[in-house]
């Protein structure tokens, strides 16, 4: 089951991570049996096993002090996003010729003696019928030159959900499922799981002060 995020006025947000599930599946394996494995600095991180793989699928929920539409402006900020997202170091609009989809390019910097990855990604924003924001970046393949710098990760799907708590607050869930290529380490990937969401979601609610 997937955990129901944080209790509040908006019973309808368990059928709406429901309906991410159904809507947005992709070639990876989606988790359906989330663990709590950390609650610190107003930040609950979870994570599930991916089937064939070591990087586990997490998850992280937290409540920032901005509305909604600061709060997705910022989530929208392609340029800004290196000073915020843990371990990534390139963010950049690419414009495709002939479409009129938005595509992130991304660069995360691997953690020795890991490699950096990289991945290119189409991003879809949804409003949905609770008054929440879905942002979907979603992994696409054959669209992008293929750099010397990294790996590249052909499968991942990376959401941020975004729910207004009142008129001055934001309840935040971040929630990625990759599978990172090449070499990755048990530790590593346990650290990643675990460090990633919650050191992200720290600093985005910095940036956003």
């Amino acid at each position: 089951m997937l955990p129901l995020l944080e209790k509040g006025p908006y019973p309808m947000r368990l059928a709406v991570i429901v309906t991410i599930t159904l809507a947005f599946m992709s070639s990876i394996t989606w988790a359906d049996d989330w663990q709590l494995q950390s609650q610190k600095d107003d930040i609950s991180v979870y994570t599930s096993d991916i089937p064939g793989q070591s990087l586990r699928a997490f998850r992280g929920v937290t409540i920032v002090n901005k509305p909604l539409n600061k709060t997705i402006a910022l989530l929208s900020d392609t340029a800004s996003m290196p000073q915020w997202f843990f371990h990534l170091k390139i963010a950049k609009d690419v414009t495709l010729l002939g479409s009129n989809a938005e595509y992130r390019y991304l660069v995360i910097a691997g953690i020795w003696p890991v490699q950096d990855r990289d991945v290119f990604v189409q991003v879809s924003r949804r409003n949905q019928t609770d008054g929440s924001v879905l942002i979907v970046a979603q992994s696409v393949n054959g669209k992008y030159p293929q750099q010397n710098c990294c790996v590249r990760i052909t499968e991942m799907q990376s959401t941020w959900l975004a729910v207004p708590v009142g008129d001055t607050h934001t309840e935040v869930t971040l929630t990625t499922k990759s599978n990172p290529g090449g070499m990755l380490p048990s530790w590593i990937a346990n650290l990643v799981a675990t460090d990633m969401p919650r050191e992200t979601l720290l600093a985005l609610r910095e940036q956003l002060k």
